[in-house]
């Protein structure tokens, strides 16, 4: 017995794609994802009879999820055309050419109105993490180390998901944990830097999203919302997923899950790229600045994090080329970044930094000017959803993931004290 929410839960999504491994072309893939994802909808069932981690009896959660499912059972053609449209994008590519193919994409995305679908601003008003290698070749204080591959070096840039060939892009990450995942590289090799996007640079832009949006409003924002007594009806158009977006709600959904499908084999052609590439490429000649994405790797070795860290997530911004440099600098205009210097003891606690960033609420509010404080409002959130969480038994703060992550929070906080003050 499955519910919606257990079935949109990604970890159940990848379960059913990966079930489609073996199958020697990816169209036929793409075919019995759809076939599987049709099957198993029409077998749901109420929340308030699952068994699985989000069952919840609240009559107004059961009221609305199961308006919800009813509306998706009402929408099954919505599903099916849905598929099918994005499988015909996929053969035009292996048939007919790139350009036709990255075309048809662009076109599905206007069509079904999919664009106006970025992240909003104050989400981006937090703090990433990029690293490299660390080769003791460069020197890891200085921030121009740690922004994309060089221009004279587009040659490195390989076959990624998100990643076209030879074009750099700035990859960004939610923490620590997710990029060490992201690099296949143990944290100790690695050298890290840290940004937060300035809310007023970032605010204007288009950063597409692809994400598991259904799941999120479900799982994570619809039981927080009744928890505080908010009478919320699925009829009402206050919150998406409702009655009048079901059908963008749910081709963003299936979209997002085909661009997210897992690599069965890697070689010099991986047809699971193909999409999320040509996507990127799209976006890229229509002036976007970037993608929010999940990553696909394994997190399944961290436990009792709570279902709203988002620690999965990264962010890529696109460059822009320049004859002159090797690199976009002018992107560091748009971003507040941080470095380590060699004088990190990594020990801080938890309360520490929480008590830093309370210095800074406190300061602000008898300020006269705004320093911005959105940012720490999103980090102290981090540090809730992921203070309980654990690696292998150890509390994700106490791993050397989390102390790298706190060090850097204790640099943000400082900055922010060092303006305030000033």
């Amino acid at each position: 017995m499955s519910c919606i929410a257990c079935f949109i839960d990604n970890n159940n999504q990848k379960k059913l794609k990966k079930n489609c491994f073996g199958l020697d072309r990816f169209e036929l893939k793409l075919k019995k994802y759809k076939e599987s994802f049709l099957d198993e909808i029409k077998k749901l069932n109420s929340i308030s009879e699952c068994d699985c981690e989000f069952k919840n009896n609240n009559s107004n959660y059961v009221k609305w999820t199961d308006s919800f499912l009813e509306e998706t059972l009402n929408n099954i053609s919505v599903i099916e055309d849905t598929f099918n449209d994005i499988i015909t994008i996929y053969i035009s590519y292996i048939s007919e050419n790139t350009k036709t193919a990255t075309d048809k994409i662009w076109s599905f995305l206007q069509k079904n109105d999919l664009l106006n679908e970025t992240e909003s601003g104050f989400t981006y008003s937090t703090i990433y993490f990029r690293a490299r290698i660390n080769d003791n070749t460069f020197d890891k204080s200085d921030i121009n180390n740690f922004l994309h591959i060089p221009f004279n070096k587009r040659g490195l840039v390989g076959n990624q998901r998100f990643s076209i060939s030879g074009q750099p892009m700035m990859y960004l990450g939610k923490s620590i944990y997710g990029i060490e995942k992201e690099l296949s590289t143990p944290i100790n090799n690695l050298a890290i830097s840290a940004f937060i996007p300035y809310f007023k640079d970032f605010y204007s832009k288009k950063y597409f999203t692809i994400k598991n949006t259904l799941f999120d409003t479900i799982a994570k924002t619809l039981p927080w919302i009744i928890a505080k007594d908010h009478d919320i009806d699925y009829y009402d158009s206050l919150l998406t997923p409702n009655r009048n977006s079901i059908e963008k709600d749910l081709k963003k959904s299936i979209f997002s899950q085909i661009l997210t499908f897992p690599v069965e084999n890697k070689g010099s052609f991986i047809p699971e790229y193909v999409l999320p590439q040509m996507t990127t490429t799209a976006l890229l000649e229509n002036n976007f600045g970037g993608i929010v994405f999940p990553s696909t790797k394994n997190f399944l070795a961290m436990e009792s994090h709570n279902i709203r860290s988002d620690h999965e997530s990264n962010f890529t911004v696109f460059v822009n080329y320049s004859q002159n440099n090797y690199y976009d600098k002018a992107i560091l205009k748009n971003l507040l970044h941080f470095t380590f210097d060699g004088n990190e003891k990594l020990n801080y606690s938890v309360n520490e930094i929480l008590d830093k960033f309370e210095a800074v609420f406190e300061l602000n509010r008898k300020s006269e000017n705004d320093y911005f404080v959105s940012p720490l409002i999103n980090l102290k959130l981090q540090i809730e959803y992921m203070e309980n969480s654990k690696i292998e038994g150890v509390k994700y703060y106490e791993t050397q993931y989390g102390k790298i992550e706190l060090e850097f929070y204790s640099k943000v906080a400082n900055l922010y004290l060092r303006k305030i003050i000033k």
